[in-house]
């Protein structure tokens, strides 16, 4: 008995001794399942026009749901992103997406999606009034609605075995919400937001050619359409040569063609938008890691933020965006300082607004992983 006890501890003090794996800071499986049920709980589930759509943020209660579908894209990466058991949830997302596509819109373009509001209990609703014009139907952007479905769309057929039976009939729509891209093209190369409001955007024409680059592979790939393929693809390189000829200016991006000359003192949108071409990998990877490195000497304090109100600053968003593009560039220890930082003050608490359903998107984004091998 003596002799065991003996072995014993000394097994222990070589285990004690032995150099360990070092222990992660956070476990990003965890997060990104984490993020994946909260966009879940903003879906609804009643039966009837809604069925499907994603909402703002998590449904808590009787009234209507606002359900912005540049939100709900991203918003159902996270989805994606989780594997599997959710993967019903990205098909019916995408059927309701699909199902109210315009043909056309009140400005005469097939494939554009309105910004919608429901009963989440009947499922029933209609588009949104315009706040600021008080024009309905009304949505933020056709631009960046569609590249944002298109990159979900592909996220999705890699992600799941089954997503060829669901998207082998969807050609003639996907073709449609592709289009919608094309239908804003200006003289510049890029795109508007809206067919009635030409401002020309960075972040917009950011996700305009990335989802059509996706759209791109999703129509060799699925639909061994070569020809097809090649005609998307020349056209989001064709917005990317327009990025660079007209909003790349002395070291820093415009936020659109006639804005102002940026600058890093100004979080947004200045300072923001320099970010959509990093995480999307655009220019040189030189030009990638200089932009990181003056965003983060300017804003230091952006992964450890808490949830204060007011302006729109590095205090008040979720920063979820940043830390997507963190990851993209391999920073991982500004990655996982976030994600502690964003577990305490934003998911403990439940989510406060203003985070989205976007915000969650990025947040699994960032705890997946950084640019793909």
């Amino acid at each position: 008995m003596r002799r065991r006890t003996t072995v014993v501890v000394a097994v222990l003090a070589v285990a004690l001794t032995w150099p360990l794996p070092p222990v992660p800071a956070v476990d990003r499986a965890a997060i990104v399942q984490d993020e994946a049920y909260w966009v879940s709980t903003a879906q609804l589930t009643c039966h009837g026009d809604g069925t499907g759509a994603i909402a703002e943020a998590r449904i808590d209660g009787a009234g209507p749901v606002s359900v912005h579908p540049y939100e709900a894209n991203i918003g159902a990466r996270a989805l994606v992103a989780a594997g599997p058991r959710y993967a019903p949830m990205v098909r019916v997302y995408l059927g309701w997406y699909l199902a109210h596509l315009n043909r056309p819109d009140v400005h005469g373009v097939d494939g554009t999606v309105y910004d919608w509001t429901y009963d989440p209990a009947t499922c029933s609703g209609g588009p949104q009034v315009n706040p600021v014009t008080g024009a309905s139907p009304t949505y933020d952007s056709t631009d960046a609605y569609a590249g944002t479905f298109l990159s979900l769309v592909a996220a999705y057929a890699r992600a799941d075995p089954d997503a060829t039976g669901f998207l082998r009939p969807a050609r003639r729509d996907l073709d449609g919400v592709a289009d919608a891209i094309g239908a804003t093209l200006r003289p510049s190369g890029l795109t508007a937001a809206t067919p009635v409001y030409d401002a020309e955007y960075l972040l917009d024409n950011v996700e305009a050619q990335r989802g059509l680059d996706d759209y791109a592979a999703l129509l060799a790939d699925v639909y061994g359409d070569a020809a097809a393929s090649r005609v998307r693809a020349d056209q989001a390189a064709g917005i990317r040569a327009a990025i660079e000829a007209h909003l790349w200016r002395a070291g820093m991006y415009a936020v659109s063609v006639d804005a102002p000359a940026p600058s890093w003192a100004c979080w947004y949108p200045d300072s923001i938008a320099q970010l959509w071409p990093v995480w999307d990998l655009l220019g040189p990877a030189s030009r990638r890691e200089s932009t990181w490195v003056a965003f983060t000497a300017h804003w230091p304090g952006w992964a450890g933020s808490s949830p204060s109100y007011g302006a729109v600053s590095v205090d008040h968003d979720p920063n979820a965006v940043v830390a997507y593009a963190a990851a993209r560039v391999g920073d991982t220890g500004a990655v996982e300082e976030y994600l502690v930082a964003s577990g305490r003050n934003w998911a403990a608490p439940g989510r406060p607004a203003p985070w989205t359903v976007e915000d969650s998107g990025f947040r699994a984004l960032a705890a997946q992983g950084g640019p793909p091998a």
